[in-house]
This record gives structure tokens, sequence and C-alpha cells, in this order.
């Protein structure tokens, strides 16, 4: 049986292996998983984690199958004019291929968006080749970017959830 928890502390060694798992998959280049477990380490150590779940600076949720956890989201409310939300990761294990559980983990951060008044949610993609079907069929709206910070591997994607009245 699939089902989405909110992460505590205790899951976040998890976390990490997750990540690191996801983006050891995605190359065979020695140079660049030497990259990727020093980004793995700086983003996703124990004590940064912990510190993040315990502080509600990010909010973590997990998708749980046959009692394991194979998938994570996590997500930062701004409360600006208007409320919204920020998709900051969403990595998936090869075994949830085709279980659609990077939807029901996106769906869950609209309900929690929703509950606590937000507006709108947020994702950057950054070398978007899959991830922005997904977002599509899920209502998301690529958005025009005028900043020169922003390359052209990188799309900001936005869905709105609720009725606001400034942009």
């Amino acid at each position: 049986m699939e089902y989405i928890r909110k992460a505590t502390a205790a899951d976040a060694e998890r976390i990490r292996f997750i990540a690191e798992h996801c983006w050891l998959l995605a190359s065979s280049n020695t140079e660049a998983q030497k990259a990727i477990k020093q980004m793995i380490h700086d983003f996703y150590s124990y004590g940064k984690l912990t510190n993040e779940i315990n502080s509600g600076i990010s909010v973590f949720l997990l998708a749980i199958d046959e009692e394991l956890a194979v998938a994570f989201t996590s997500y930062t409310f701004k409360n600006n004019a208007v409320i919204s939300c920020e998709l900051n990761a969403l990595y998936c294990l090869p075994v949830t291929q085709g279980k659609r559980l990077d939807e029901l983990l996106i769906n869950e951060v609209i309900k929690n968006t929703i509950a606590v008044g937000g507006a709108k949610i947020f994702v950057l993609l950054t070398h978007y080749n899959g991830q922005v079907g997904l977002f599509e069929r899920l209502g998301f709206e690529p958005l025009k970017m005028n900043d020169p910070e922003f390359d052209s591997e990188m799309l900001v994607m936005r869905k709105n959830i609720g009725i606001f009245l400034s942009e």
C-alpha cells in the first residue's frame, strides 16, 4: 500500500539516501559522481535536514511503499502579499517507476498549500528534460523569465490554486 506522510528528523538519513541514489544514477562519470557526493553532503547532510525539518524551514513529505520511503518532496511557504509555495525537491527511486508517486506527492503539496490559504505554487526546473510533462499534466504553466540570472537550462513553472487579488 502506498501513502504519503510528513517526514520527521528520524527520516533524514533515508531522505539523503533517496537523493544520493537518484543523482548517482544520473551519471556514471567518476568526476561527476564526486561532485554529486559533495552536493548531497552540502544539501542533504543529517544536520542540515534535521534542522530544516525541526525548525519548519522546509516541509518534507515521504511516499511510502510497502513500509519503505521510496520518494520525497520538500517545499517552503513564502508569505508575501499572497501566500505561495516553492517546491524545492522531488526525488523518486527507480522502483517507483509507473506508480505515479511523484503525482501523489505534488497533489499533497497542493492540498497543503490550499490548507494554509496559499494561492500559488512555483517550481524551478533545471535541466528539465522530462519533468515539464509531469508538471503540465498537474496544471502548472511555464513562466516567461526576463531575468538574466535564468539561463536556457532553467524553467520556472507556476500553478495558481486559489483566488488572489494581486500578482
